[in-house]
């Protein structure tokens, strides 16, 4: 055989397997497969690459579609293009070098006693993401079809033009985008019943930077921070951190309890409007003594929101700082949580003495939060937009909760079920003696995602009975299904643990 047609059956087995590949093919998905197999070092270096005229043939794509993808190549140092003698292979391109194993690897620092405690620390990521195919009633999850896809698109061109490019595109330093401050001022806090000025707004990444920041203000060694028990496990972890004592709060039907630990405290952490993860609603009375023993104690108010923007939507109370005359509530909202977590928009609103601080500090990790979104966001409330994805998500959500209520009731009457309007969270007690985990594991195994609400006592005790289910990353069709696999998960789990119990 000729070392031309060697090469020629090379090629060939090269780009069938590209035609072959699941993603559709296009210039992009082109460039891909060749860099990876470049990569891979499954092309010498040098070698020369079939005609764009034969590989289009080949591919069943355009030539200018090939010219294109082989010229992105070119960019990146995979492929050279010789003037009148081809396309070759990056002959300067770096070989790929495989995997270190831990004997190559020289004798350097002694990490284990170098980092802190991991216990304090979010596990991997890889044990909190979705798995592909399951269905998820976890918190946080992204549903594509509530997203404002249009709207979102309109409003990011509109960010794009030149003009709106030299605003966001240059250094902001420490500052933030004028228009999404007003925005927030004049059509997103009133909601809650807040007016603030743009010197007591900051943007941050997301409501959880939000309170990590805060936190590392207020929290430090010899403070007593009261965070509700339960709480958010990431807020616990950023509070333990900073070498702060943590105080557990009571919290029951009607939200946080006020009480003498509460007025020992620096400051408390508060989620008055959805509590989470019970979704108890701060009662009126509760709201007005919280504020009070503030003033009298001299401790600071952390307001968390969660899932306010349905509370809103509902005619539901207004926020605990808005009742705030003394500057002793600090307010941590988003704007990104419920349309697309991704997003990571999240704002703090307190007195403009505190925002010069934090904004400070903020520097030191980042200098602000991508202009590109906050210009984006910015555009996307003042043409309404927000206010119209706020309302028929609301009508959504409500609907795939009233669906989820009713099921879990038929098909889980052992569980003492809480739920409040205007929240897309359901918080379960199971009887005593079944292990949450135990029953979240199977129900994982089954395909169903839920969280236990043992992770939600992180001071004071941890139950073991409880569990959360939310509504806001699945669909209706789904729902039906998740809550008998999750009822099924929940009988072999009691099953297991009642023949343990007659075995001792």
């Amino acid at each position: 055989m000729t070392r031309q047609g060697a090469s020629s059956i090379a090629w060939d087995h090269v780009l069938t397997s590209l035609v072959t590949s699941e993603e559709k093919l296009t210039h992009a998905t082109l460039a891909k497969g060749l860099s990876e197999w470049i990569d891979a070092g499954r092309l010498p270096r040098g070698a020369r690459l079939p005609s764009t005229r034969v590989m289009a043939g080949k591919l069943g794509l355009g030539r200018n579609t090939v010219l294109f993808a082989l010229s992105c190549l070119v960019e990146n140092g995979y492929l050279d293009s010789r003037e009148r003698s081809g396309i070759f292979i990056g002959a300067s391109r770096q070989a790929r070098t495989g995997d270190r194993s831990p004997s190559q690897i020289n004798k350097g620092p002694d990490w284990e006693k170098r980092l802190p405690s991991s216990r304090l620390l979010p596990q991997s990521s890889a044990m909190t993401n979705a798995v592909r195919g399951s269905i998820s009633l976890r918190f946080g999850e992204f549903d594509l079809s509530l997203f404002p896809t249009s709207h979102w698109r309109e409003c990011e061109r509109a960010a794009s033009g030149l003009g709106e490019i030299a605003k966001w595109g240059r250094d902001m330093i420490d500052g933030d985008d004028v228009g999404l401050i007003e925005q927030i001022r004049l059509h997103v806090l009133p909601q809650s019943g807040i007016w603030a000025r743009p010197d007591e707004i900051l943007i941050t990444v997301g409501a959880q930077e939000g309170r990590y920041l805060v936190s590392r203000v207020l929290a430090r060694a010899g403070t007593h921070i009261g965070i509700e028990n339960p709480c958010s496990l990431d807020l616990a972890r950023t509070v333990q951190l900073s070498g702060a004592m943590a105080v557990g709060l009571t919290v029951d039907a009607q939200g946080v309890l006020p009480s003498e630990a509460m007025d020992a405290c620096d400051a408390v952490f508060l989620t008055p409007g959805h509590q989470n993860p019970t979704t108890a609603l701060l009662s009126a009375e509760r709201r007005k003594e919280i504020l009070k023993r503030a003033d009298f104690n001299d401790f600071v108010v952390v307001e968390d929101t969660f899932e306010t923007e349905f509370i809103n939507e509902r005619g539901g109370p207004r926020a605990l700082k808005a009742d705030d005359v003394s500057g002793r509530v600090i307010y941590i909202g988003t704007l990104s949580r419920l349309m697309a977590p991704g997003l990571r928009i999240g704002f703090i609103v307190a007195p403009s003495a505190f925002i010069d601080h934090v904004r400070m500090l903020r520097r030191l990790v980042h200098r602000h939060p991508p202009a590109n979104n906050q210009r984006s966001l910015a555009i996307f409330i003042e043409r309404g937009y927000y206010r119209r994805f706020v309302k028929q998500t609301t009508q959504i959500l409500e609907r795939r909760g009233q669906l989820l209520l009713t099921m879990a009731r038929r098909d889980l009457p052992e569980l003492i079920w809480h739920h409040q309007v205007g929240t897309s969270c359901f918080w379960g007690e199971l009887p005593a003696g079944v292990d949450s985990d135990a029953v979240a594991t199977e129900a994982r195994r089954r395909g169903v995602l839920v969280e236990a609400g043992s992770h939600f006592f992180a001071v004071d005790g941890r139950s073991s009975n409880c569990l959360r289910l939310t509504v806001s990353g699945v669909k209706e069709d789904q729902i039906e299904k998740s809550v008998r696999v999750l009822a099924e998960a929940y009988r072999v789990t009691r099953s297991v643990s009642k023949e343990h119990i007659l075995r001792q």
